[in-house]
């Protein structure tokens, strides 16, 4: 034991667990260069995934320029006028291609174009040559210029942790692009693929945007096993609910174009894990923080002591974690909601239909994987905090 003197005057003592903490901050920060470089670079280039083409009718869609655009005809339907013209394209290519199409006047689905758009185009191989349509607008430039507004608002705000956040943000995007969905397709068990690519996304981004310290350690601890209780759950929910996993069409056009190939109530739960990841990780790093702020700020608080108060602050931080995890499925599922509001059935019945019973049972069950992240880092946390100096966690 190792005594060390107090703001006050008293003495605390701690145990000297690690003193070499640049040299754990290098492996941490070397553990992350190989964690990235195995699931984004070296597994994708080693051929350890088979992608099959999803791709049916062996269209192609790439990007064009609308030139011009000359109206040919109107006609009134039962739906409504029936515009017909011709847009005159050129490809990413340089080739020019004549497109004629027909959309009904005040359609909100029909992509109306003008000159100067930026619109995607498809290419069908027909029997009478090469069919083309413009199948919708092109948003990279507007996606960018959002996405580099959101970049530039965290790394004002957040300086430096802000930027490695965003480091951390682009590694979480590239495991899920480049390992988990891969994986999925290849023919892997939905859960395994997303069980070690959430573990690499949670270790990477705790890691990039709080430090290799010690508060991580223990945010990383209350992760993990938040996670793996949110498993849990979720596993029983879907078996419990019965819920099938192709309650909407996207994942029924998935299941038909991979032939039964993908298991549906695996890729049900993967989303429910790569879910609640999100937010276990405000969870854990934020009570893991509270409680070696308390720690700091009073040496002398042991761990029982640490526990209790970090819980207080976590029980208010339950209240607005959940109901933002809440409204976040919400907002994405209104028209959903919308739409079977407008229904004839009776509340109880509507949410035993597959699809809204879904969402119910995605929202409660990571609901409480971030509940139960609370208490789980907190007492990890304490323990930790109660062991080591309160400088070992810098």
């Amino acid at each position: 034991m190792v005594a060390r003197a107090s703001p006050h005057g008293q003495t605390a003592r701690v145990t000297p667990l690690l003193r070499s903490l640049p040299l754990v901050q290098v492996l941490a920060y070397g553990a992350v260069g190989v964690v990235l470089l195995t699931t984004i670079v070296i597994a994708p280039l080693a051929g350890a995934f088979e992608i099959p083409p999803l791709n049916p009718f062996g269209a192609e869609t790439t990007e064009g320029e609308v030139l011009a655009v000359e109206v040919t005809g109107r006609q009134q339907s039962e739906l409504g006028v029936i515009r017909s013209e011709l847009a005159t394209v050129r490809l990413s290519g340089g080739e020019e291609v004549a497109i004629e199409r027909q959309f009904i006047e005040g359609d909100p689905i029909g992509v109306r174009v003008q000159p100067g758009d930026g619109v995607l185009v498809t290419a069908n191989e027909t029997p009478d040559g090469t069919a083309y349509y413009i199948a919708d607008r092109s948003r990279s430039l507007a996606l960018w210029v959002i996405g580099i507004a959101f970049a530039a608002l965290v790394a004002l705000v957040g300086r430096g942790r802000g930027l490695w956040s965003l480091v951390g943000l682009a590694a979480s995007f590239l495991v899920i692009v480049r390992f988990i969905v891969p994986a999925i397709l290849t023919g892997w068990d939905p859960v395994v693929a997303t069980v070690i690519g959430a573990s690499a996304i949670a270790f990477t981004t705790l890691v990039l945007a709080h430090g290799a310290n010690w508060k991580t350690a223990a945010a990383l601890g209350g992760t993990a096993l938040s996670l793996a209780l949110a498993f849990l759950l979720a596993r029983f929910g879907v078996e419990f609910v019965a819920l099938t996993g192709l309650a909407d069409e996207h994942a029924i056009a998935l299941n038909i174009l991979s032939e039964h190939t993908i298991d549906a109530r695996g890729l049900l739960l993967a989303g429910i894990i790569i879910g609640a990841l999100g937010v276990l990780d405000d969870v854990t790093a934020t009570q893991s923080s509270t409680v070696f702020e308390l720690r700091r700020a009073n040496p002398l608080l042991g761990t029982a002591e640490l526990f209790r108060r970090g819980l207080n602050v976590g029980r208010d931080h339950i209240a607005s974690t959940v109901n933002t995890l809440v409204l976040a499925y919400a907002g994405a599922s209104l028209p959903l909601v919308v739409l079977l509001a407008a229904q004839p059935e009776p509340l109880g019945l509507l949410i035993s239909r597959d699809l809204l019973a879904t969402e119910i049972v995605r929202t409660l069950i990571g609901s409480m994987g971030i509940v139960a992240a609370v208490p789980i880092t907190t007492g990890i946390a304490a323990l930790l905090a109660g062991a080591v100096g309160v400088e070992d966690d810098a």
